[in-house]
């Protein structure tokens, strides 16, 4: 085998798949998932005046790195991304709140697991670590470990190789909708949850002209929480 022909090959079958997946009829959704990139830039922009951001642009990269393999029909890798984004977002959100912390993962001494992210006591969708920062939206924080481990757990089945997601997997590199769709239910979720960490723990600390510059996302993915629509009020 031609080692060369043969990737040249598998790079023109990719092509034409990302072709496939934007003329599915989920192909308005992937254009309109995509603009996450940009609202999650400008969240960075913003914070790095004043936060360590290193994880959010690792979170920012694994997304984008998602939905390239999304696009090009290598969808267990689209989930381990998926996978690795949350968890990454959400570390972003807890080390944000603790220096020594932050420094610490940095030198490799300290390990921040999912189960202490998530927390009911001390996490951060816990009742104190909310009211910290946001007060008055502490409630909605159990709905979103749920949400955030049910996510967590479905994508953590195409990591370990779980028999019934490897079932699923089409052979070989191709195009499958129902793949294709999944991933994008699983990101709409992990969108919420992304806003919803981001507003609860920044938002009361940014000046009118930030603030501004994030209107339109609270209104699309906060609208149905009580609480959120004071900031623009």
């Amino acid at each position: 085998m031609n080692v060369k022909e043969y990737f040249v090959g598998l790079n023109n079958n990719i092509a034409e798949i990302i072709e496939t997946s934007f003329e599915s009829k989920n192909g308005n959704d992937l254009s309109d998932m995509f603009q996450f990139v940009d609202e999650l830039s400008i969240w960075e922009s913003i914070l790095n005046k004043t936060t360590d951001t290193t994880l959010l642009i690792s979170a920012i990269k694994e997304f984008e790195l998602g939905f390239q393999a999304v696009l090009s029909g290598q969808y267990r890798y689209a989930f381990i991304a998926q996978r690795y984004f949350i968890e990454q977002i959400t570390r972003f959100i807890y080390l944000s709140t603790n220096e020594l912390h932050l420094r610490h993962w940095k030198l490799g001494i300290r390990d921040v697991s999912w189960g202490s992210l998530i927390d009911n006591e001390n996490g951060v969708f816990s009742k104190v670590f909310i009211r910290a920062f946001f007060q008055g939206i502490e409630d909605e924080g159990g709905n979103f470990i749920s949400l955030s481990s049910k996510m967590y757990r479905e994508s953590s089945e195409f990591v370990h190789g779980n028999f019934d997601k490897i079932n699923i997997l089409p052979e070989k590199i191709a195009f499958q909708g129902d793949m294709l769709e999944r991933w994008l239910e699983y990101m709409e979720t992990g969108k919420l949850i992304a806003m919803f960490l981001l507003f609860m723990r920044f938002s009361k600390d940014l000046d009118a002209s930030d603030l501004a510059k994030l209107e339109a996302m609270a209104s699309d993915e906060l609208c149905g929480i009580d609480g959120f629509e004071c900031l623009f009020q």
